[in-house]
C-alpha cells in the first residue's frame, strides 16, 4: 500500500520512438542538401538535428524517468544518472505552482504534479507531518502571524486532492474519511526539531 512508482512510458516511448525513427530518416536529406550546396542555410541542418535530439530525449524519458513515493520519502530519478529524493521528516517547505505542489528538503526540490499522477500518499504524509510540526508554507516562515491560516488552506487543498482521487474509497470507508478529516484539523501544539512542544 505504501509504495507507488509512476512512469510516463506509455506516452513517451511510442511517441519518442516514432518521431526519433522518422527524424533519423529525414535528417540525412537536410544534411545532403546542405553539403551539396542546394541549401546554404546552416539552420536547415541545425534545427532538424535539434528536433531529432529532442525526440530521442522523449524516448529516453519514457524508458528511464520514474517518479515515486513510499511511507518515508518522495523521489524522482532518471536511470542511474539522476536521483533526487526527500524524506518526509526532512521536508522544510511546501509551495504551490501551476498544476503542482513543490516539496523542499534543504536545497532539494521535487515537483508533485497532481495532474499527471495520483500522489495521494504524498498528501497524506504531508498532512501527517503538519499534525506535529510546523513547515514553511509558500514563503511564510513558521513564526509568521499568517502561517496558521495559510497552512490551514494548504491542509484543505491536500485533503481535497486526496478525496477527489479516491472518492469511491472514502465514501465506502467512512472511518478512513474521518481519519482524513481529522488530519485537516490543526493540532493543539507542534513539536519542533528538538522535540519540545510549541
Amino acid at each position: 500500500m505504501w509504495s507507488r512508482v509512476f512512469s510516463q512510458g506509455k506516452i513517451w516511448v511510442p511517441l519518442g520512438l516514432f518521431l526519433s525513427l522518422l527524424m533519423t530518416l529525414i535528417v540525412p536529406s537536410f544534411i545532403g542538401e546542405y553539403l551539396d550546396g542546394t541549401s546554404d542555410d546552416i539552420f536547415s541542418v541545425i534545427l532538424p538535428g535539434l528536433f531529432t535530439l529532442f525526440c530521442y530525449l522523449l524516448l529516453l524519458m519514457g524508458l528511464f524517468r520514474r517518479f515515486g513515493v513510499d511511507r518515508d520519502k518522495v523521489w524522482t530519478r532518471f536511470g542511474k544518472l539522476f536521483n533526487r529524493q526527500i524524506r518526509f521528516e526532512n521536508v522544510d517547505r511546501i509551495d504551490t505552482g501551476v498544476g503542482r505542489f513543490k516539496v523542499y528538503g534543504g536545497d532539494t526540490k521535487i515537483n508533485i504534479d497532481y495532474n499527471r499522477f495520483d500522489y495521494t500518499l504524498v498528501y497524506i504524509r504531508l498532512l501527517e507531518e503538519l499534525q506535529y510540526r510546523r513547515i514553511k508554507v509558500k514563503n511564510l516562515d513558521i513564526d509568521d502571524p499568517e502561517w496558521e491560516g495559510t497552512a490551514q488552506a494548504f491542509r484543505n487543498s491536500l485533503a481535497r486532492h486526496a478525496y477527489q482521487n479516491h472518492q469511491t474509497f472514502y465514501d465506502a470507508h467512512p472511518e478512513e474519511l474521518d481519519r482524513l478529516q481529522a488530519l485537516i484539523q490543526p493540532p493543539k501544539s507542534y513539536v519542533n526539531r528538538a522535540g519540545s512542544t510549541e
